[in-house]
């Protein structure tokens, strides 16, 4: 299935309302009973037959994205896993952008890492991130904004797991400043003052 048909589909839907809300209870006989979520996935689940439902809890269960619990009086405990959270956590990747300021505040924030040969996937899935928020390369591992994403990068470790190996600093007098704004402007058509 695609990034967009995902994002448009139920199990995208549970999966977030689970990421936020934390879980849900279904009683057994009924299927909307106790079911403790936004509006709009009521909605969505009234559009849905009861068996198209269950049917995709269980495929969710199957591919460990959310864990089933029968409680003593017959219901069900719906909750999110770690797996499933790391699903949701990448597929919000898509929307997240660095923020321009109005005035450049005339600091660069870098993001330094390390990440062992062992995760070269998410090296890689790093450096295409950070390519595509407009980051520019100071060095190999090394690389730099000029606005705030301390946050943003804070959400690409996670998501990739590498939070050990990448470190956040901010630097203001450099020697190579002049090279970084080129490089900045070029890449992305903002002057920076």
């Amino acid at each position: 299935m695609g990034k967009r048909k995902f994002k448009e589909s139920f199990s995208f839907k549970l999966l977030k309302a689970l990421a936020v809300g934390g879980s849900i209870v279904l009683a057994s006989t009924n299927p909307y009973f106790g079911l403790k979520i936004g509006e709009a996935f009521k909605r969505e689940l009234d559009r849905k037959k009861w068996g198209d439902f269950h049917r995709e809890i269980n495929r969710l269960k199957n591919k460990k994205r959310i864990n089933v619990l029968q409680n003593s009086d017959g219901s069900f405990n719906v909750e999110i896993t770690n797996l499933g959270k790391n699903l949701i956590s990448r597929y919000n990747l898509d929307e997240l952008t660095v923020k321009k300021p109005e005035q450049w505040d005339g600091f660069w924030r870098f993001c330094s890492f390390d990440i062992p040969g062992s995760k070269k996937q998410a090296r890689q899935a790093l450096l295409s991130k950070l390519k595509e928020l407009d980051f520019v390369m100071a060095q190999k591992s090394l690389w730099t904004h000029p606005f705030e994403c301390r946050e943003e990068l804070a959400v690409i470790a996670k998501a990739f797991e590498v939070e050990p190996y990448i470190h956040f600093f901010v630097a203001h007098d450099l020697d190579k400043d002049l090279l970084l704004r080129k490089k900045f402007t070029e890449k992305t058509g903002i002057f920076l003052k």
